[in-house]
Order: C-alpha cells, then structure tokens, then sequence
C-alpha cells in the first residue's frame, strides 16, 4: 500500500535525480546560471531532511510495536489458561500473522491443539463436487441438508471435525471427517494433539489487487460462519493498511455473520494480535459477537477490559 513512507522516499528519489541532474550540466556548462548551484544544494538539503523524516518515523514504528508486544504480552497473561485453540488459515492468510497470533496464544496460556489450512480449491464453483463427495457418508452424522451451500457444509464439516465447546478429544466421526476432506485436497490439518478446539481463530488474507469477487468473499463468510457450530470463531485479518474486499468486511456486511463471528480488523499489528487473544477469550466467556479495530463498521478498538 501507498503509505507516507512511500512517499518519503519516492520524493527522495525524485531530488537526488534534479541534484545530479543539475550537477551534470553544471559541468559541461561552466557558465550556467549560479541559481542552478543554489537549487541543487537545497535539493540536497532536503533529501537530507526527508531522510531524517523517515529514520524518525522507523525509530516511532519500533517503539510502538516493541511497547505494544510489552504490554500485549501483560495483558493477555493468563487470560487462556488452559483452553484448547485451533489456528485456520485462509487461503493467502500471512504465515507471519498466523505465527504470531499463534505465539500470542501460547503466551497467554493457551494451547494450539490444531493447525489447518483451508486451500483455495475449496471455494472453486467447478469443484463443489469434491464437498460433496467427501461428505456423502456424513449429512446425516453432520446434520447437513440439501439446502447448505457447499462452503457452509465445508465450515460446518471442519468444524465438527476440529472443534467441540466441550473439553474432549477427537472422536472416529472427528478423525474420518477430517480424513476425508483432506483426501479431497480441501483442507490440510495437522497431527499431534488429540484434543479438541475450543476455540478457533481464522486468520484470513491482506486486501489484493484485483479484489476477490463477491461470490468468492460469500463463500469464505459461509464457511466461516459454518465453523461456529462447533466452537467460538474469531476472525482476524491482516486489513490494517485496506479492509476493501475482504473477509473481514464482507462478515461485518452479512446480515448472518455480523452476529455470528467475532472480527478483528489490524491483526497484523501487534495490538491487533493482542485484540486476537482477548477477542477470543470473551467468545470462549460466551459473549455476544463484537467488531473489533480501526476500520469499517469496527465496534471499539479492543474488548473492555479486563476480559474475565
């Protein structure tokens, strides 16, 4: 994104390009005007002034994310103790955002019992089939009907197979969902803890260019929403930078959605990690839904504190 940083330094570029410019010609035209001396040495005093700017702007940017991780790491202390969390990643979702997000988790005493990433063939029109096939032997089990769309059944599927708002393991009906999804090539889960999610944090994709289409964001709000079955959903976006054309605007846009799933905007921000943890500590509490962020249609920048 275009950011004053960018301009900073493309304003940089732009005169350090006029003073050797200037210079040049000074050089080859002895008799040049002295004003063109006079202006280059301003150029140059400027750039020298845009790039103080910008190492004074760094030097704010490190103290903001190390106060912010500090007091992150403070707040958030305890506040998981105990509780089983899943980590879902949409397709494109930042792996450094959902590192963090799972560090944070970690940090305040929780366990990620499961790591899964939802593949884009997923939400593919012409591979719908593949939903269907893979959960032919469970509508009933699932409570699946006709009338879901293939992503609902997917989310609820997942769900299901990842996630119980009990403290329990997974089950054979857990382990052969998950098995057949990820036989199909719509999700990967990972091994290890037989646990099951009490909590699932979906960490979703950046704002892109050109924007998902409108059926494609309807399908991973459907899915979304399928996964809160089974648990409480927290939806964090790395959107601090643009929140157009993403799952965090389009679940705050869906009449369904809105009061189904928790969302956070700035998850790629270190107080947006902090807002992650918290949000889902008042999800695990069994709080209403809230929007939390900076950007359109937020509710408040983070939960009241504290969470308990």
């Amino acid at each position: 994104m275009i950011n004053f940083r960018y301009h900073i330094v493309s304003l940089m570029a732009v005169f350090i390009a006029l003073s050797v410019g200037i210079a040049v010609g000074v050089s080859l035209s002895p008799s040049v005007d002295q004003g063109l001396l006079q202006q280059a040495a301003q150029d140059r005093e400027l750039v020298a002034d845009l790039r103080a700017e910008l190492d004074r702007r760094k030097a704010l940017d490190d103290y903001r994310n190390a106060y912010d991780e500090q007091v992150g790491a403070a707040v958030t202390a305890g506040v998981l103790s105990g509780q089983r969390v899943a980590m879902v990643a949409m397709p494109e979702a930042p792996d450094d955002v959902v590192q963090n997000i799972s560090e944070a988790v970690v940090g305040a005493g929780g366990t990620v019992v499961r790591d899964v990433t939802v593949n884009a063939e997923a939400f593919d029109t012409g591979r719908a089939e593949d939903v269907t096939e893979a959960l032919a032997d469970y509508f009933g089990p699932l409570g699946l009907s006709d009338s879901m769309s293939p992503a609902t059944r997917l989310g609820v599927a997942l769900g299901r197979s990842i996630g119980s708002k009990d403290m329990e393991d997974r089950d054979p009906l857990a382990l052969a969902v998950g098995e057949s999804l990820e036989s199909r090539g719509l999700v990967t889960i990972s091994d290890g803890s037989a646990a099951q999610a009490q909590l699932i944090i979906v960490v979703t994709a950046p704002a892109s260019d050109p924007r998902p289409t409108p059926e494609e964001l309807t399908a991973h709000v459907q899915f979304q929403v399928g996964l809160t079955t089974r648990a409480g959903v927290v939806l964090g976006g790395p959107n601090s930078e643009d929140i157009e054309g993403t799952d965090v605007l389009a679940a705050r846009s869906d009449a369904t959605a809105v009061d189904s799933l928790t969302t956070v905007d700035v998850a790629d921000l270190s107080s947006g990690v902090t807002t992650v943890v918290l949000a889902g500590k008042e999800r695990l509490l069994g709080r209403p839904s809230q929007h939390y962020g900076a950007l359109t249609r937020a509710d408040a920048p983070l939960p009241e504190l504290p969470v308990r």
